[in-house]
């Protein structure tokens, strides 16, 4: 078994392992603070606690803040989104298709990366879907994975194979490559094809630079080195890429985790699912701090105001409360 495969394996094992423990209950406080910086006390107050909310899901990702301000978020293994009221769940969407990166509009509508339909889809405010992308240049789609778009329309998304069973192995594989694209008035543009695992995606304020997470290694390889890595993309007015480089790296793969879902706050800081929890990246690169979870965290969204940030882990819900 390649050193990609145990790692996946024992990641699942944990996440398997820890529904059952009696702390795992809805309330509980966890999580654990690092600031490596005092620019990181200037987001998470010292006194901050990580709160779980929910419990006993199967893989929990994608969540998304909804205009009243309710959360959704998928459950990929469900096949199920559920929305969260305050004080309880309630199915928003099942079957979902497999959804896994979700992303609420102003309109009602919700944009969702689906694994079943390997598709780019929009469910309606009546339910209804469509969908919007789900193959490139006459090949299908591998499974679009997370996704972010523009204040001008421009939807930009992941398109790795962990929806595959196979995943680069899969013989429904129909792309040579793991992508990043650009969608806008229902065309279809590839802006990367060289990431290995391109996950998280997201905009800066001024939506002048693009953020892709990356695990970068070969299953098939028994090498041990691996890399996790963020890419920034310098972008022009229409969504082209000016410029491409390594914005940051994961400083410990030891950790539990890995580069997947990340949001951009307000003045360009990056809170990123990686080794070691949620890690806070200043626009400069410097590595602020880290959040602990006491499961890998998945993904993640700022509530109204930006004053929470739920996190999706594994199988729980996890609320922070910031300043």
């Amino acid at each position: 078994m390649c050193m990609f495969h145990r790692r996946i394996l024992n990641l699942l094992i944990f996440a398997l392992l820890l529904p059952g423990c009696k702390a795992d209950e809805t309330g509980t406080q966890v999580g654990t603070f690092h600031a490596k910086s005092e620019r990181f006390r200037e987001l998470v107050s010292p006194d901050a606690k990580a709160e779980r909310i929910g419990i006993r899901f199967e893989f929990t990702e994608g969540p998304t803040i909804l205009p009243g301000g309710d959360l959704l978020f998928s459950d990929i293994p469900e096949n199920t989104i559920y929305r969260f009221l305050g004080k309880k769940f309630e199915v928003f969407r099942k079957p979902s298709m497999n959804a896994n990166g979700l992303l609420a509009l102003r309109d009602g509508s919700v944009l969702a990366c689906e694994h079943g339909s390997r598709s780019l889809t929009r469910i309606a405010p009546d339910g209804s879907a469509s969908i919007l992308a789900d193959s490139f240049r006459g090949k299908r789609l591998n499974s679009p994975n997370d996704l972010c778009r523009s204040s001008t329309g421009l939807i930009f998304f992941t398109d790795p194979p962990w929806g595959l069973p196979e995943r680069n192995e899969d013989p429904a594989k129909e792309l040579p490559f793991n992508g990043v694209y650009m969608l806008i008035n229902g065309e279809l543009s590839l802006i990367d094809s060289t990431l290995s695992w391109p996950n998280g995606i997201a905009l800066s304020p001024d939506e002048r630079y693009l953020y892709v997470a990356n695990f970068e290694g070969s299953p098939s390889s028994d090498s041990s080195e691996w890399e996790a890595f963020w890419m920034k993309y310098e972008l022009d007015s229409r969504g082209k890429v000016i410029s491409r480089s390594r914005f940051f790296e994961a400083p410990d793969l030891s950790l539990p985790g890995g580069p997947d879902g990340m949001k951009v706050d307000k003045n360009g800081n990056l809170f990123a699912t990686g080794p070691g929890g949620i890690l806070v990246i200043a626009p400069d690169g410097e590595h602020l701090g880290t959040i602990g979870l006491p499961l890998p965290a998945s993904n993640l969204a700022f509530g109204p105001g930006e004053k929470i940030l739920y996190v999706t882990a594994r199988s729980t819900l996890v609320r922070i409360k910031l300043r």
